[in-house]
C-alpha cells in the first residue's frame, strides 16, 4: 500500500513539472499581439486599426516586435525607463531574448523613447535610432501621430530587412529616404526637358555654315612658322589625399534593465 502511494506522489511531482515547464515554455513563445496602446488617445479607431494590422504584420513577418505606446505621462519615470519597463512587463518580444523595438510618445514630456531589445539592439545602430528620430520628430512636432507612427512602422520593416539581407544601417552604410512618387515625376520632368534642349542645340548648330576656329593652328600657314627653342615648365602638382575610414561598431549602446536584462535606446524630443 506504501509503495503504491509513493508511486502515485512520485507521478503527480511528475505531472505538476510537466505542467510547470509547459506553462514557463508558453509564457515565453507568448508574444502580446496588442502592438498600438494609444492611452493618451491621439488616434481615432480606424487609424488605430490600420496601423495595428500593419505592425501585426511585420512582427510575424520577421519575428521582431513593432511597437507603440502612447502615454499622458511617464509618472516621474524617465523615458527609457517607463518604455524598458512597459516592454517587458507587458510581454512584447518574440523568443528568449524579446527581441523588438517600442516606440513611446509621453505627451505631458514632450519626449519619445525608441527601445530595442535582443537581436533589435543590433538591427537599429545608434546611427539608425537617430535617423528614425530625424524623420519622425516633424510630424511628431505637427500632432500628425498617425502619419509619424505609419512611418516608424514602414522605416522599422526596412532596417530590419536590410540587416538580414545585407546589414544594419550605420554610418559606413547609411540609410537613404526613398523619393516620394510627386518628386520621382518632377525629377523625370526636368530631365526629360534637359534632353530635350541638348537635342535642340546639336540640331542649331548643324545649321551654322562658318563655324569658330578652336586652335591657333587652324589660322598659321603651312610653311610660316618655324620654333627655334622650346624648354618644359613646371607648372603645377596635384595631390590626392584618401581619408582612412575608422571602423564602426555595430549595435547600439545599451543599458540595464530593471528585469536584469539589456536594452538599447534613443530618446528625443518633439
Amino acid at each position: 500500500m506504501k509503495r503504491k502511494k509513493y508511486k502515485m506522489s512520485r507521478l503527480f511531482a511528475f505531472l505538476l513539472a510537466a505542467i510547470i515547464s509547459l506553462s514557463f515554455a508558453l509564457s515565453v513563445l507568448a508574444v502580446n499581439e496588442t502592438k498600438i496602446v494609444d492611452m493618451a488617445d491621439l488616434l481615432d479607431e480606424e487609424e488605430e486599426n490600420a496601423l495595428q494590422r500593419q505592425f501585426v504584420k511585420i512582427a510575424e513577418e520577421y519575428e521582431c516586435d513593432v511597437v507603440v505606446v502612447t502615454t499622458d505621462s511617464c509618472g516621474g519615470k524617465s523615458p527609457q525607463d517607463y518604455t524598458d519597463d512597459y516592454y517587458y512587463e507587458n510581454g512584447y518580444g518574440y523568443g528568449q531574448d524579446i527581441d523588438g523595438i517600442m516606440l513611446m510618445v509621453a505627451m505631458k514630456e514632450r519626449k519619445f523613447h525608441l527601445g530595442t531589445r535582443g537581436a533589435a539592439i543590433d538591427i537599429f545602430t545608434d546611427y539608425g535610432l537617430q535617423r528614425i528620430d530625424d524623420l519622425i520628430t516633424p510630424d511628431l512636432s505637427d500632432g500628425e501621430y498617425y502619419k509619424a507612427f505609419k512611418k516608424f512602422g514602414e522605416l522599422a520593416k526596412e532596417f530590419i530587412a536590410e540587416a538580414e539581407t545585407k546589414e544594419p544601417f550605420s554610418e559606413a552604410h547609411p540609410y537613404k529616404e526613398k523619393m516620394g512618387l510627386g518628386l520621382r515625376l518632377l525629377i523625370s520632368l526636368i530631365a526629360g526637358l534637359v534632353a530635350a534642349v541638348i537635342v535642340l542645340a546639336v540640331l542649331f548648330g548643324q545649321l551654322r555654315s562658318v563655324r569658330t576656329k578652336r586652335e591657333a593652328q587652324d589660322y598659321v600657314r603651312d610653311g610660316s612658322f618655324h620654333v627655334k627653342r622650346k624648354r618644359d615648365l613646371y607648372l603645377y602638382s596635384t595631390v590626392t589625399k584618401i581619408k582612412k575610414e575608422k571602423p564602426q561598431s555595430s549595435g547600439s549602446s545599451t543599458h540595464s534593465t530593471s528585469d536584469g536584462g539589456r536594452a538599447g535606446g534613443h530618446t528625443g524630443s518633439f
